[in-house]
């Protein structure tokens, strides 16, 4: 009955792939099958010391870094996260934290991490966007993982502007002190897998894993869907 009525919506109002428009097959979501395989994936999940991790060499100690794929300026790929970010496609940040998860449950990525984290909004820009990205795609690799979400730990204190056109030094300093972990929280002494949108410099995960150690978490990796490059 639901595949029925599945064939009937997609008649009606067809379903397009968000990379690259083309209306999608019944047994595919979201992104088609050739957007899927042409994906720019980083293997980052593969690759201990890669560049991902390296942003935050002589900063933090982090466990494991990886992100999904690559994204540069004026890709179809940056689009799809401009959609998820801002144009509503929350439900798609799920599916591809689930797809990026998928990918990586045959890697040892996920050993021995006990809460995943995203990163938070504030609390007047995610009431105006109506929800917050990085906790949709934190909540589809807990699905997969089945690793328990803690999304309301970790919180934004400040409102902060845009950090897009921001150069490195001047986002590290946009984000000291923005971000607090709650004193009434579960996650001292665990190992928290810190989820994001996009890493580009890494001054917001940065901020955000040093309000964690700070607030008693013993150790952080860290999860993107994409990355600036």
């Amino acid at each position: 009955m639901r595949s029925w009525h599945r064939d009937i919506a997609d008649f009606f109002f067809p379903r397009t792939c968000r990379v690259c428009g083309r209306v999608l097959m019944r047994n595919e979501e979201y992104l088609c099958v050739q957007c899927m395989l042409d994906m720019p994936r980083t293997d980052f999940g593969v690759q201990y010391d890669n560049a991902m991790a390296q942003l935050f060499y002589g900063k933090i100690v982090v466990e494991r870094a990886v992100s999904y794929f690559y994204f540069t300026k004026g890709s179809d790929y940056r689009l799809l996260i401009h959609r998820i970010k801002y144009g509503g496609e929350k439900e798609c940040g799920s599916y591809l934290g689930r797809m990026m998860a998928r990918e990586l449950v045959s890697t040892s990525f996920f050993e021995g991490i006990d809460y995943i984290v995203p990163v938070p909004l504030h609390r007047s820009k995610e009431r105006k966007r109506g929800y917050n990205q990085s906790e949709w795609i934190a909540q589809g690799i807990a699905d997969e993982t089945h690793i328990s979400l803690c999304a309301d730990a970790l919180v934004c204190r400040t409102h902060r502007e845009s950090q897009t056109h921001k150069g490195i030094y001047d986002r590290y300093l946009a984000t000291r002190e923005v971000f607090e972990l709650l004193p009434d929280n579960e996650l001292r002494g665990c190992h928290v897998l810190l989820v994001d949108d996009v890493v580009t410099t890494g001054a917001t995960l940065l901020a955000c894993a040093e309000a964690l150690f700070k607030g008693g978490v013993r150790r952080v990796s860290m999860a993107t869907l994409a990355a600036a490059k």
